[in-house]
């Protein structure tokens, strides 16, 4: 969300995001929570480094090797738009796809975001569970329903939607028995979580040519075409470019963008136990360090006041002034798109647009889905 949820997972660890614009540097690297967990075969998908065959006339160039742009490369394979090279200036997943949380609760958006953002997120919710389940990957996902806390009751005029249920207080205590009383809660069952860098991997291995430690230099333009990437590797002519950089070139892409910091900490196991995701979004704990962090969480559940802390980390996430992503077509230019600004969403949402922009690429026009997504609602014209 776009202040930045924060959320108890089960078993004791809890996840907690806090915001504070941080201008200027990319994300510290992958979590250290989902690294542990990391085999040789994910990991090496993840660094492949850059292959000796590069391919130096791909039909679709994926600037940018997060969860957005890997589903964006895998999806125009799958929509048969040719040879499709992902290019990364660091490790793939390296900056906010690596340090996210996981989650993947479009349901809890509800009530902060608006009903095109919901229903994008709904679809690539979706999609995730076809891809998991062609790709027989059993650790990659699983359901994990969320528990949004109203402590000041229900907003006026709330209304849920027909997956959501409108918990009372005592319907709250039976659920989650450790946490304190809270006087109302939404709960959304059909909720997800993922392992950020197992996904990136699986996505990587399905996503054509992936080249790491390559960054993007500069731009050549003819008419209304790139015709030349400049990279560190040496050039690129590719017959579209799609840019998944998280924070959107500037140069090329006029839209008003900031980097957000996220705080993530994780508790080892306690002597409590939730059979649901816990969302906060209490003022009280955004853009604070772990002390605060951990404050919070005991005061949402008393018995994890003794808990202690076994990861802790940041990152940084990419957002745009309205606090929604860009999908849309980079102004002036016939062959090249935009992703970018997800904030704390690129996970939940990066199934779906890659979708999108793939059709986009193959027909000329853009999904209904997307257009609410577009570059002009800044004031600028695509």
């Amino acid at each position: 969300m776009a202040d930045g949820p924060t959320g108890v997972l089960p078993q004791g660890m809890m996840d907690v995001v806090g915001t504070a614009v941080r201008p200027g540097r990319p994300g510290e690297g992958w979590a250290p929570l989902w690294a542990a967990a990391l085999g040789p075969a994910d990991r090496a998908a993840l660094d492949p480094g850059i292959p000796n065959d590069l391919d130096r006339h791909p039909d679709v160039l994926v600037v940018g090797g997060g969860v957005m742009g890997l589903a964006t490369a895998l999806f125009c394979r799958e929509a048969g738009l040719g040879r499709v090279l992902v290019i990364e200036a660091d490790r793939l997943a390296s900056a906010a796809s690596g340090g996210a949380g996981g989650v993947l609760a479009p349901d809890l958006h509800q009530l902060t975001d608006p009903p095109a953002f919901v229903d994008l997120a709904r679809s690539s919710l979706a999609l995730y569970r076809q891809l998991a389940q062609e790709w027989d990957e059993g650790t990659l996902l699983w359901e994990a329903p969320g528990l949004l806390l109203l402590p000041d009751g229900p907003p006026p005029g709330l209304h849920p939607w027909p997956q959501g249920e409108l918990l009372d207080a005592d319907e709250v205590a039976e659920l989650v028995p450790d946490l304190v009383s809270m006087p109302a809660a939404l709960l959304a069952r059909d909720q997800a979580r993922v392992h950020p860098l197992r996904l990136a991997a699986a996505l990587a291995r399905r996503a054509g040519s992936v080249a790491t430690g390559v960054a993007m230099v500069d731009l050549q333009v003819a008419g209304d075409r790139i015709v030349r990437v400049h990279t560190s590797a040496g050039d690129l002519h590719p017959g579209v470019v799609v840019f998944a950089t998280g924070l959107a070139p500037e140069l090329w892409v006029p839209v008003p963008q900031r980097l957000v910091k996220g705080h993530l900490v994780v508790t080892e196991p306690g002597g409590f136990h939730l059979r649901c995701g816990v969302h906060d979004h209490s003022p009280r704990v955004r853009g604070e360090v772990v002390q605060r962090i951990m404050g919070r969480l005991g005061e949402l559940l008393p018995a994890a006041r003794a808990a202690r802390v076994r990861y802790r980390w940041c990152c940084f996430r990419p957002a745009t002034a309205d606090g929604q992503p860009v999908i849309d077509r980079v102004p002036g230019l016939g062959n090249a798109w935009v992703s970018a600004g997800h904030d704390g969403t690129g996970l939940l949402l990066a199934p779906a647009t890659g979708q999108a922009l793939a059709a986009w690429i193959a027909t000329g026009r853009p999904p209904s889905l997307v257009r609410s997504f577009h570059l002009s609602r800044f004031g600028r014209s695509t």
